[in-house]
């Protein structure tokens, strides 16, 4: 993997060919997301049994979109979560000056 300073591309080499990826994101970061790709194909044309780019590029692509669905939805169910507790919290809160504000105005 190599890269050029003049015009910000980094080549990456991913599943046996380079890639120049030009972009202002840091090369660093590119590489490394590229090692994952890299990686996962790798993985995935072993469990397939096949070379075939393409069906290899596909089956990478729903694997990395499976983890990211699993992922947003544990996060929705995180927030979700959060959300009531604060909503609990609040009504909590209000009670609670509630009951401040009638033992203020009662004296």
């Amino acid at each position: 993997m190599s890269e050029s300073k003049r015009d910000n591309t980094v080549t990456v080499s991913i599943f046996g060919l380079e890639y120049p990826i030009a972009g202002g994101d840091d090369p660093a970061r590119i590489h490394q997301i590229a090692r994952q790709v890299d990686e996962r194909m790798e993985m995935i044309s072993r469990a397939a049994r096949t070379r075939a780019r393409d069906k290899v590029a596909i089956l990478t692509a729903l694997s990395f979109a499976s983890e990211l669905l699993e992922q947003q939805e544990a996060l929705g169910q995180v927030s979700s979560g959060v959300d009531n507790r604060i909503g609990d919290l609040l009504t909590r809160l209000d009670a609670a000056l509630a009951e401040t504000a009638n033992g203020t105005s009662g004296n």
